[in-house]
């Protein structure tokens, strides 16, 4: 099957036996196949919502992973996970990523006489005149408006947990399932999505994780780059890019990095390992055939620019004498916004200045016609 994750907490499956049925059609069909296979998902999220009710989170799904070994399909938002029977498509497990259960009633088995019931009831309420019709439709927006302001104020609460988000998830050779959160945390799990341990090597957001052998790889915002095996213990590091690494992939011997700035880089495979020490030692006996010492002088001063622009002559009756015999001139600039921002900042605290004035003003006069 095909699993998706959507917005809103929204996961859709397409079954295979229909996706193979449209497959073999022929080409004269295809245009309809198309179509008639966009519609043949499963909305997983209606299934598992009884009366309204639904276990699920509506934050957007950002990562899903599948568990082979066990038929398992893992959904994560940023604050919750929830683990499926990829088999069944039904839903074992909605979990925190402190490992707390969310607690939930799955919906139980209806008897025959209370769905006829039911359909009955339904039949009879939709033969009812236009008027309550109108009345039942503006309850059900009433109650949608509510529901939606009680989920955008559950969010916002979720909001201060920011700073420990899930941001990775990958599922280690070994069975087990590791995520990696904003504060740098790495989170093991078992098969069952049940909390085994934690570690924190670098207090920085991790941006990816990668895994190969016995190996796990994971990136973080600073361009780091971390190889831990199995256990959590850490094997070495290095600083890889200078830009956040955003993702991490293998192939032909070596982990390729991707980082912000849009630069790929490749390591072996086995790094760390005992040819890095020999390279190091390497590189360290031969420094002085690939480096350059040389003596630079630096002259560094402040000016504060106050809104104007200088003239091409103050400029270098200012910098000319002291910058002739030096390599690098910095200068730091204060008081240079003259954007719109600025602009508008200065009007208003010109308003507000003269509405002070005008406010003293006629209070003095008040106080005088007293």
């Amino acid at each position: 099957d095909l699993w998706s994750g959507c917005e809103g907490g929204i996961v859709k499956v397409w079954p295979w036996e229909k996706m193979e049925k449209y497959f073999s059609l022929k080409a004269d069909e295809k245009h309809m196949a198309s179509l008639l296979l966009e519609r043949s998902y499963i909305d997983l999220r209606t299934q598992v919502t009884v009366n309204g009710v639904c276990p699920l989170s509506h934050a957007d799904v950002h990562y899903m992973l599948v568990d082979n070994s066990r038929g398992k399909v893992w959904s994560a938002g940023y604050q919750s996970f929830s683990l499926w029977d990829a088999r069944t498509r039904e839903l074992l497990k909605v979990f925190n990523i402190d490992g707390q259960i969310s607690r939930f009633d799955m919906p139980p088995v209806r008897d025959p006489s209370v769905e006829a019931e039911m359909k009955t009831r339904f039949d009879f309420a939709s033969k009812k005149d236009k008027s309550q019709s109108s009345l039942s439709f503006l309850q059900r927006s009433r109650n949608a408006l509510m529901g939606a302001a009680d989920a955008f104020r559950r969010a916002a609460g979720k909001g201060v947990d920011d700073n420990h988000r899930t941001e990775a998830l990958v599922l280690t050779g070994d069975g087990m399932i590791w995520s990696g959160c904003s504060n740098g945390l790495l989170v093991q799990w078992d098969g069952n999505g049940k909390r085994l341990r934690e570690f924190n090597h670098h207090p920085f957001a991790v941006q990816c994780l990668c895994t190969f052998g016995s190996r796990i790889w994971v990136g973080y915002v600073t361009g780091r780059i971390q190889v831990l095996n199995l256990d959590g213990s850490m094997l070495g590091e290095w600083i890889a890019h200078n830009s956040a690494i955003i993702k991490m992939a293998v192939g032909a011997g070596y982990v390729f990095t991707l980082a912000n700035h849009g630069g790929i880089r490749g390591w072996d495979i086995t790094s760390p390992g005992p040819l890095d020490e020999v390279l190091r030692s390497e590189i360290a006996s031969k420094r002085l055939l690939y480096t350059k010492i040389e003596k630079l002088k630096l002259l560094t001063c402040t000016w504060n620019v106050g809104q104007g622009k200088a003239s091409h002559d103050s400029l270098i009756l200012w910098l000319g004498s002291a910058a002739s015999d030096v390599g690098i001139v910095v200068v730091g600039l204060q008081e240079v916004e003259m954007g719109a921002g600025f602009l508008a900042m200065s009007a208003a605290r010109e308003t507000v200045r003269f509405l002070r004035v005008e406010i003293k003003y006629k209070m003095k006069l008040y106080k005088q016609s007293d």
